[in-house]
């Protein structure tokens, strides 16, 4: 776990106009960096989804549902979670522009 890594949730609110008002709140955290395996990429591109990453982190109490990751300033968006003991496995897709 030596990867900085920034866990990001958005809220949407509404303004006293009725406009939507979007907020980030971010954590930073330290994370195990790895590769997507071979099957999980190509049963995603299969889809038409393309997976980057997966970050693991030490305690899966830290993870509170935000569905951003920030990796050396790139985002990407969480698709899955998966628990293994106390770590948390996040698989994290590209985001597209």
């Amino acid at each position: 776990m030596n990867e900085l890594i920034k866990l990001i949730a958005i809220t949407e609110t509404t303004d006293r106009y009725g406009r939507t008002v979007k907020t980030e709140t971010s954590t930073e955290l330290f994370a195990a960096v790895r590769s997507i395996t071979q099957s999980e990429f190509y049963q995603a591109q299969a889809v038409g989804l393309k997976p980057e990453y997966k970050f693991v982190i030490a305690d899966y109490l830290e993870y509170h549902n935000e569905k951003v990751v920030e990796y050396n300033n790139v985002r990407y968006s969480v698709k899955r979670t998966y628990r293994t003991g106390n770590q948390l496995e996040i698989i994290a897709y590209g985001v597209d522009e």
